[in-house]
């Protein structure tokens, strides 16, 4: 294990896992109540205009069919508790989000980026009420793929591969410029190899080893077990 020699130069362990992204509210499948514009020649709503539905939810952009499509700002009714008005204003795809658009939620977080049929997919950036953030890919509304996080809470970043919403490997970066390179499960070093690069630009191999305690209830248990500081040459 780290003998105390070494424990000064490590990062420190703020590495509470990243939370989730905002549930998806969705958008009413019901028709509209009043409509506000172009009509076709059945005197049904079809070009732009603005739609008020009987939940109180209004969406002002383009009807076709009775669907939400290309451009518009769905805006859905506030809910009592809430920080503030959920709104998506972006592009539509058979009543979807699809395409490229801006969907602000009831907690205040932020997403900005794309779209598919419904889901957060491909590029986008979530900022979260807390201060966190997440620059990255997305796949089916959760964080896959590249992508950075940013930790408010615990001033640091966690840059690397993604999947399911879940940080697989990669970099835990903090303001010092130290980071740990490894593995990671549940927003922690997973056990395994990993090594630590501090700040002046020594490295320090090693592994996480995970103990079991038999009869124990408690979750297992995480040691680093380090081999030889490598020593930056000025």
């Amino acid at each position: 294990r780290i003998g105390t020699e070494n424990t000064a130069d490590m990062p420190p362990k703020k590495n509470e896992p990243p939370p989730p992204a905002a549930a998806e509210p969705e958008e009413t499948e019901e028709k509209y109540g009043v409509w506000e514009g172009e009509k076709d020649k059945n005197q049904l709503p079809h070009g732009k205009g603005k739609a008020t539905y009987p939940n109180g939810d209004t969406f002002e952009g383009t009807i076709e069919h009775n669907q939400r499509e290309k451009e518009g700002v769905y805006t859905w009714k506030q809910v009592e508790g809430a920080k503030c008005v959920a709104q998506y204003k972006g592009t539509y795809e058979s009543n979807l989000k699809h395409g490229n658009g801006t969907m602000t939620y009831p907690d205040g977080g932020v997403y900005e980026g794309s779209w598919d049929h419904g889901f957060r997919q491909g590029q986008g950036t979530f900022k979260y009420p807390n201060g966190d953030s997440y620059v990255g890919s997305w796949s089916q509304g959760k964080k896959s793929g590249q992508g950075i996080y940013f930790s408010f809470a615990g001033s640091c970043w966690y840059s690397g591969v993604w999947k399911d919403g879940n940080f697989q490997e990669g970099e835990w970066l903090f303001k010092d410029r130290s980071k740990y390179i490894g593995a990671f499960r549940d927003g922690k070093p997973a056990p395994g190899d990993g090594v630590f690069v501090f700040s002046n630009g020594n490295r320090l191999k090693g592994q996480w080893i995970e103990e079991h305690v038999e009869g124990s209830e408690d979750p297992p248990k995480l040691y680093w077990v380090g081999g030889e500081l490598e020593v930056q040459s000025s």
